[in-house]
């Protein structure tokens, strides 16, 4: 694959979603100040349905698309078009059948849903967001094909012109209403956005289609990324469904803070992942799968590298972050954010693994790899909560993105694309990183004179 194509789209991803989240940051920086930290509570939730939604809503469409010979040709993707809309649609009448379940649980019988989960405001928020999964259901499958070639000028500034929009929305409600719906309002206008401009700057128009070859096709391809997006969410977003039945608001919209500043890393990571790191290992599967191992070891040892060094730096100064960029309401995520940043290093160690694990077809791994982190997540944080409370629950997160390293590394090896030493040769950065930044950090709050 072009090298100077790879390289210019990932410029493109590190600059554009780069920008992207640093301005999503902004935007909850400012919203901190003019909303209380039990908002932030209410809606981690929100976001855990709405990202569950999106999720739940895919069949790995995107996939597919990008690694299937035809995926170009418009009997395909009509059909994965149509085939999105019908899970969009379905979904929608899930979340409307929770947001009503909520309302009749709280009317009708004397359960103590807890703080959260018995708030009047859950249902119609939930009922709200949920319209993202209809709208999203409808955008046009051309950015997978300009994605599959690695074109992806467009699909970042269409991302960067959502999130502009959704954050500038979402700062007029704060300020003129100080109200939680000024959070919903970010996603729902990023959501309708992004739609509008992806068939304003894509030319390709749909046409409703169901051919039958095809859907079983993307069935059996999805099928185990279904079960895994299923298990994804429960792992990923568990936590939060878990503490929010065990901590005030308050405090979940603390550690939803940390959780968002680690989610900035977690999320460029992925960005760059899905949209290059798939693609170019799939196209080395189809033309050269002798050299797959080779190319994937040299794309980690550039990773690890600069992860590595991040990681270091946000476990060493998570406190003063937090410190320095919200007010005193805030300040107890220091910590969080110090042990959250530590799962970042089982991100660095399994995620281009999993990618390449995908591109040989292997899809099924996705599967048992997130039923492991479900489990810890479901029964581990239950238990840690009862023992060691919300400190030990936190470390339990941490822990969840490092117990099913053997499971993938095993399937890597039965694939012969395994090596242990080129797996943790750069964790040494990261102890480096760690000490030279406590060092520095030490140095600098040495009072002069």
């Amino acid at each position: 694959m072009n090298r100077k194509k790879i390289f210019i789209a990932g410029y493109w991803i590190i600059g554009v979603f780069g920008l992207s989240q640093l301005l999503r940051l902004g935007g909850n920086l400012v919203a901190t100040r003019l909303l209380e930290p039990e908002m932030f509570g209410l809606m981690a939730v929100v976001r855990v349905v709405m990202h569950g939604i999106t999720m739940f809503s895919d069949l790995g469409f995107w996939a597919f698309i990008v690694r299937h010979k035809q995926g170009a040709e418009k009997k395909v993707l009509d059909t994965v078009w149509t085939m999105q809309i019908v899970r969009g649609w379905i979904m929608f009448i899930i979340i409307l059948f929770i947001a009503t379940a909520l309302i009749v649980i709280k009317k009708f019988f004397s359960v103590d849903m807890g703080d959260i989960y018995g708030n009047e405001q859950l249902p119609f928020l939930l009922a709200i967001v949920g319209i993202t999964a209809v709208i999203g259901a409808y955008k046009t499958m051309a950015p997978a094909i300009a994605s599959r070639d690695l074109k992806r000028g467009r699909l970042e500034s269409i991302d960067l012109m959502s999130q502009i929009c959704g954050v500038t929305i979402m700062l007029i409600l704060a300020w003129q209403y100080h109200s939680i719906w000024a959070l919903v309002s970010a996603g729902m206008t990023s959501s309708i956005v992004s739609v509008f401009l992806t068939y304003k700057l894509f030319g390709y128009r749909h046409q409703l289609a169901w051919n039958k070859k095809i859907v079983k096709e993307v069935f059996s391809f999805g099928k185990w990324i279904f079960i895994a997006s299923v298990l994804t969410y429960l792992a990923m977003q568990g936590d939060r469904l878990i503490f929010a039945s065990y901590i005030s608001g308050r405090e979940l919209g603390i550690y939803s803070i940390a959780f968002m500043l680690t989610g900035v890393v977690t999320n460029i990571v992925e960005k760059l992942i899905s949209k290059i790191g798939l693609p170019v290992l799939s196209h080395i599967v189809r033309d050269s799968p002798s050299k797959l191992k080779e190319k994937y070891y040299f794309i980690r040892l550039k990773q690890d590298l600069i992860l590595f060094v991040i990681i270091g730096v946000l476990i060493a100064t998570g406190p003063v972050i937090i410190e320095f960029l919200y007010d005193e309401r805030y300040h107890e995520a220091g910590w969080i954010l110090q042990v959250l940043s530590v799962s970042l290093v089982g991100l660095a160690m399994t995620r281009l693994g999993l990618s390449c694990l995908t591109a040989l077809g292997s899809t099924k791994i996705r599967m048992k790899i997130m039923l492991v982190k479900s489990l810890m997540i479901f029964i581990g944080l239950p238990v840690l909560l009862h023992y060691y409370g919300f400190f030990g629950a936190v470390w339990g997160v941490t822990l969840s993105a490092f117990i099913a390293i053997p499971v993938q590394y095993l399937e890597m090896r039965r694939q012969n694309i395994f090596s242990l030493v080129k797996e943790v040769r750069m964790l040494p950065v990261l102890g480096v990183s760690y000490y030279l930044s406590a060092y520095l950090l030490s140095f600098a709050a040495i009072p002069s004179g």
